[in-house]
């Protein structure tokens, strides 16, 4: 509440803080709203269908909130190493929200009972077990990649700062230096495979119907409407106004890693034998139809609309 009267009474230009970490101003207004709506809405299913009837429940519920939190402040991020720090902390709460929603009852009566009917974690241990492995290795190959990618993106650039990156970028494109121009492939070819293997974007969605499997019901609705909706929308913002040069410059890399994904989508999308695989199927089909339009169109196209 504190947080929507402080966002409702200010008025004025960019604001940094934090040692210029964050970022506010009319779009990030905009969007806490945004994120507001949709928690408030999340958070309204998942109360009217749970009985708060034991400590579980609250821990998950506590889990939800700090989702709130934490997304919002991806949106405020002003450079490269505080969007990855952000994004890992977000990566250790999906952690924490599987395991809470664990033995999270959803009736106020018999919590003790580990009956299958009583619990929404209908899943079998196995496929559970198998979701809380893949996530943990994804998350912390990727992480450690990130890590490296950022000290290599430091020798170059010299700024994480991503509003100063793309004019050192264009300085080094005057230089007409190629060995300049394959690093800066290689570092951007690096990056975008660690932060779509961590969101489980194509091509690099292997993991992602496994990983579906497992998750309860409740935490699974969570997770897609919520959780990966904004982050979704957070890559569309960033590879479209912070990393726009850099993105539509590598453009044909662009083509490359969907054209992979399609194959990979051809051979797996009769493998959706379950609701929940059919649903991370679905969501990774969406946002590779997202990402072949915006390969496909111009960035003069696009920039009007932030």
């Amino acid at each position: 509440m504190l947080l929507i009267l402080l966002n409702f009474s200010w008025t004025g230009p960019v604001t940094l803080a934090w040692f210029s970490h964050l970022l506010f101003g009319p779009t990030q207004l905009k969007l806490f709203y945004l994120v507001t709506f949709f928690f408030s809405i999340s958070l309204y299913l998942f109360i009217s269908n749970a009985y708060f009837a034991s400590q579980n429940i609250y821990d998950y519920t506590i889990t939800l909130y700090n989702f709130f939190l934490w997304t919002f402040l991806i949106f405020l991020s002003n450079n490269v190493f505080t969007f990855i720090f952000f994004l890992e902390v977000i990566s250790i709460l999906i952690n924490l929200l599987i395991v809470t929603s664990t033995f999270s009852s959803l009736y106020f009566y018999n919590n003790a009972s580990l009956t299958k009917s009583n619990y929404f974690q209908n899943s079998l241990p196995i496929t559970f077990l198998q979701t809380l492995l893949f996530f943990f290795w994804i998350s912390l190959l990727s992480a450690l990649n990130l890590f490296i990618v950022l000290i290599f993106m430091y020798l170059k650039f010299l700024t994480f700062d991503w509003f100063l990156l793309e004019t050192i970028f264009f300085y080094s494109l005057t230089l007409a230096n190629l060995k300049g121009v394959f690093y800066v492939l290689l570092i951007w070819l690096n990056f975008l495979f660690c932060v779509f293997l961590k969101c489980g974007l194509v091509p690099f969605f292997f993991w992602k119907p496994t990983f579906f499997k497992g998750i309860p019901t409740h935490s699974l609705m969570f997770y897609i409407t919520f959780f990966y909706f904004f982050l979704f929308l957070f890559l569309l913002l960033f590879l479209l106004t912070y990393m726009s040069d850099l993105f539509y410059f590598y453009n044909i890399l662009n083509l490359g890693l969907l054209s992979v994904g399609i194959l990979l989508l051809l051979v797996i999308v009769l493998e959706s034998f379950f609701i929940k695989t059919f649903l991370a199927i679905s969501s990774i089909i969406n946002t590779l139809i997202v990402f072949l339009a915006l390969t496909g169109v111009n960035i003069f196209d696009i920039t009007p609309f932030f």
